[in-house]
């Protein structure tokens, strides 16, 4: 008896032995080439939320279909948000059935100071992410709060300049390049606005009061919004020349339209006073070029801002609360991969944020209406740290409600950075 125990537990002991061979070998795990994480074989299901047109739930659909091959066991369910998306991406967190992906944008240190969203740095690291190698540092930089990335860049489109080559042709200025100055930008729009019998029926630059537009500015002046400890600076003269220079730009110098003169145009936006040839420059973003590209008779390019401008951008963000974090950064780091962002190309609708999108030849070599233009612009642009904050919101209320009056040219310069400096210690004492 003692035997045939004996032999019966060594038989136990090499069927054990061997078990744990073949699961060593077989479909415990399913580790991808260069992962630093292994994902397990069993079936998860994923919500990604986002917002946007049913064209680009389709594209993301497409991006998603090439991420499943390389992870056919993760399946992602696509939520299009219509309507006021924080809102119900707010109410689906606290009713206890929150995505486990979003897409945010400006707004993400609001979901990162609420500890909705996690940050990513433990997962870049464990799964081989080089970030510097995906994206340029001020790209990769934009999701940063706490020192921390809180989401994979997805589409980060600068603003460019938007330029008319028949109208700089005519008046025999150089096409813009992006070692401008904003002396140059002045120069130029003047020599481009044309009066005819007293009136003007060309302006050489369309600034506008959005805050893209003034914001620039002041960081190409060397200023900012925020000091070293975060205390607000607005009222420097960093901000004061670039608030200067625009509306000197409209009640000074007529090389913009003055607010009543927009509203005698329609009050319509620039982009389609650009489309209509009543403006030689504008900036705006890539959504732009769609638009151009269906307009005939009009001859334009776009160059990088002069000195520093802002992109926007949406990223991919993983929630506190997803019980499949790991499978999730799988997935929004396969979106953010070359070959998962080449239908954002193809589709036209926007810039994609990697370094290898940016510079594909489907790229850089698209056409739009039928012609190619200056797609490099999108990666020569500098772009400055963005002075984005859990009160963004709040923020921007203070600052335009005061500028609003401002850039009709009905208070003072002095008056209007005191009072947005005091608005803004009170929100951030």
């Amino acid at each position: 008896m003692k035997t045939i125990r004996n032999r019966l537990g060594m038989f136990m002991a090499v069927l054990l032995l061997l078990a744990g061979v073949l699961s060593g070998c077989g479909g415990g795990t399913n580790a991808e080439a260069g992962s630093g994480t292994a994902v397990s074989d069993k079936k998860v299901d994923l919500t990604l939320t986002m917002w946007g047109s049913e064209d680009d739930k389709k594209v993301m659909q497409q991006r998603l279909e090439i991420v499943n091959k390389t992870y056919p066991n993760i399946h992602v369910n696509l939520l299009l948000v219509a309507g006021d998306y924080d809102q119900k991406v707010q109410t689906m967190i606290a009713g206890g059935t929150p995505p486990d992906i979003m897409m945010i944008a400006e707004n993400y240190q609001v979901y990162a100071s609420k500890n909705q969203i996690i940050p990513l740095d433990d997962l870049i690291a464990a799964n081989n992410v080089d970030m510097n190698e995906r994206y340029s540092e001020d790209i990769g930089n934009i999701m940063k709060y706490g020192g921390k990335y809180y989401g994979m860049l997805d589409r980060a489109g600068a603003m460019v300049l938007f330029y008319n080559k028949d109208m700089f042709d005519k008046a025999g200025v150089a096409y813009p390049a992006k070692d401008w100055t904003q002396k140059e930008l002045l120069d130029a729009a003047q020599k481009l606005t044309v009066k005819e019998d007293g009136k003007t029926v060309q302006w050489g630059y369309y600034p506008g009061s959005w805050w893209p537009q003034w914001m620039q500015l002041v960081y190409q002046n060397g200023g900012s919004l925020f000091d070293a400890n975060n205390s607000p600076t607005f009222d420097t003269p960093e901000v004061r020349n670039a608030l200067q220079l625009l509306n000197d730009m409209s009640f000074k110098y007529g090389t913009s339209p003055t607010p009543p003169e927009i509203a005698d145009l329609g009050n319509i936006g620039a982009d389609p006073l650009f489309a209509q040839g009543k403006i030689a420059m504008e900036t705006t973003g890539f959504w732009n070029i769609g638009s151009l590209s269906k307009v005939e008779g009009i001859n334009w390019d776009i160059s990088p801002v002069w000195g520093q401008t802002n992109a926007f951008f949406n990223g991919l963000t993983i929630t506190k609360s997803s019980k499949h974090q790991e499978e999730a950064f799988k997935i929004i780091e396969a979106l953010t991969t070359l070959e998962a962002q080449t239908p954002i190309i193809e589709s036209g609708q926007d810039a994609p944020a990697t370094k290898a999108a940016l510079s594909s030849d489907a790229f850089l070599n698209a056409e739009y209406g039928g012609k190619k233009i200056n797609m490099n612009a999108f990666a020569d642009s500098r772009l400055y740290d963005q002075p984005l904050n859990p009160k963004w919101n709040e923020m921007m209320k203070v600052i335009d409600d005061k500028l609003g009056v401002y850039f009709n040219n009905k208070a003072t310069l002095d008056d209007t950075v005191k009072q947005i400096q005091e608005g803004l210690d009170k929100l951030y004492k």
